[in-house]
Formats: C-alpha cells, structure tokens, sequence
C-alpha cells in the first residue's frame, strides 16, 4: 500500500509553486521509507552502481570536473524496487496536482539516484538540456539522516532573477522534498563535508511532435 499523506500535500505544493514557483516540503515521505531508499542507494554506491555525472546529453555529454563532480545511477520505470515504485506514487499524485492547477502538461517523470562524496559540487546551471525544453519541474528528494548545517551540500537556489544576489539554501535533510520549475531558477549544489544522498527527478510536458 502507498505511504498515507494528507490528501491536501500535493495540491499545497502545486499553489505554492504556482505562488512562488518553487517549494520546500519537509516529510514527504514516512522515515522508514527515506530509510529504505537510503539503504538502497548506500548498497548500490558500495556495489559500484554509480558512474561519474555528466553535462549534456548524447554525443555532446562530457564529464567536467569545473561543473559537477556528483556521481549518478538513473532509474529505470520498469524496474524499480518496492521502495521506489512508492515514491513514484507519491510524486504521480503531484504531477496529477500540477496539472489540474498549473495546467502544465506533464506527462513522465524520469529520475536517478545521486551521491556527493565529501567535497563534490555541483555549480550553478539550469535543469535543461541546451535546445530542449521539456524538463518542466524538479523534484529533489533527499535521503539524508541527521544532517546538519556543517555538513554543507546545501542546495542553492537562486529566486530573483531580477536580483541575482536573492538566493536561499536548502539543506538536504533526509524526507525533504524540494520542487521549482527547470527552466526559472539557477541552483548549485554546495560542496559536502560527508556523503549526500539524493534521488532527483524532473517532470517533462510534451514536445509539440508528440502532441
């Protein structure tokens, strides 16, 4: 059975994105299941299941080290574990939200699990590819237990683009759910003092040749 939320979690999320476009949500999920996501992530880390994270996609991805230095393992739908087929309701239910009241299309999520070893960063960017539009919101769930604001990794987002100086950061405690629109808000990731856990997700709205 899916984890019970309040019945009223995505819709808040969805005027909140609609308010601001971008939220925090803290307890997304139960703590046992950010646990058992997070175990699962640690077993595939330990188990070599990550590879070195990229920029770009296809024949112009490269691994630059000045970028990003996270390492990633992406998820496939058809093969998800218990855990994660869970998370994946909770953020259908989401999605269901958005478009009812954002009106924004999304029809598929795609999504991998990340790891920031001590000292790893992610500079600024945008959550698009170069050219492609269809990454229209992110989700970043973190799986994290215990941290704290000396462990860095802090999420930096970046809200006023009228004032590029306006930021606040997100610390990546473990159930907290941050959402923003891909193509709005510049966002680094803050170099860590330990292991980071994520699983980090974007909802992508049809390009007009498959409308």
């Amino acid at each position: 059975m899916p984890p019970k939320r309040p019945p009223e979690l995505p819709e808040q999320i969805a005027a909140t994105l609609a308010d601001q476009g971008w939220c925090v949500t803290d307890d997304f999920l139960p703590p046992l299941l950010v646990c058992q996501l997070r175990q699962e992530a640690q077993q595939l880390w330990q188990a070599g299941g990550f590879r070195r994270a990229g920029v770009g996609r296809g024949v112009e991805l490269r691994v630059r080290d000045a970028v990003r230095t996270d390492r990633v393992a992406w998820l496939d739908p058809s093969a998800l574990s218990a855990a994660q087929r869970l998370y994946w309701t909770q953020l259908e239910q989401l999605r269901l939200a958005v478009n009812q009241m954002l009106f924004l299309g999304l029809y598929e999520l795609e999504a991998h699990l990340a790891v920031y070893p001590p000292g790893t960063y992610f500079r600024k960017h945008l959550d698009q590819f170069r050219g492609l539009g269809a990454r229209t919101l992110s989700c970043v769930l973190y799986l994290n237990d215990d941290w704290l604001e000396q462990d860095g990794g802090a999420l930096r987002i970046y809200t006023g683009p009228e004032a590029p100086e306006c930021s606040v950061a997100v610390l990546p405690k473990g159930g907290r759910l941050v959402s923003f629109f891909s193509a709005r808000f510049l966002h680094e990731v803050e170099p860590a003092q330990r292991e980071r856990f994520s699983l980090t997700g974007w909802f992508k709205r049809r390009s007009a040749q498959h409308q």
